[in-house]
């Protein structure tokens, strides 16, 4: 991994083989998540910050990060979502996804943001990046544009501050990623 060269940008400057490149790994992660013409942000919404992972040309990991408004009971607070996140097949189990996680969390918690949140296929693999399985009904716009409430079995939370995650209703303004 010291081969590894990183980049964190917005979506404006995600442009030409770059795109390419991180589309295709979008792709092949998510097949069933891209648009019709094969662009991954024009289906789920443009994120804040791209973080990526590149070796030499290859791009082997991919992170997007997202800003939303929450509210729990009365309280309304901005958190950080983390969606897309890719590792290359052949680069996975070389810490690349923790890297892009403390990347990731390191801006939200520059940015004052307390909790960094994500939907996981496989939660486990996020256990060692602080991410800690939720417990809280989730209300939240599903990428069918329907409104939906329970408790996902892949959510997590990561406490970003000292400030502790609470168990009540989690209600997301905007869709998840």
């Amino acid at each position: 991994m010291s081969n590894t060269e990183w980049n964190e940008i917005n979506r404006d400057a995600l442009t030409g083989d770059l795109e390419t490149r991180v589309q295709a790994l979008l792709g092949e992660a998510f097949p069933e998540g891209s648009s019709t013409n094969g662009d991954y942000y024009a289906f789920h919404g443009v994120p804040d910050r791209i973080l990526i992972a590149r070796e030499a040309r290859q791009v082997v990991g991919h992170l997007a990060v997202y800003r939303r408004q929450a509210k729990r009971g009365d309280e309304v607070l901005e958190i950080g979502m983390i969606g897309a996140v890719a590792v290359a097949p052949d680069h996975r189990r070389r810490g690349h996804c923790r890297l892009l996680l403390q990347r990731a969390h390191d801006d939200l918690r520059a940015r004052s943001i307390p909790f960094s949140i994500l939907f996981a296929f496989e939660p486990r693999v996020y256990l060692s990046s602080g991410h800690r399985l939720m417990q809280n009904e989730t209300h939240f716009l599903d990428v069918d544009r329907a409104w939906k409430t329970f408790v996902y079995r892949g959510s997590m939370f990561a406490e970003l501050t000292e400030r502790p995650w609470p168990n009540r209703m989690l209600e997301l303004a905007g869709g998840v990623v």
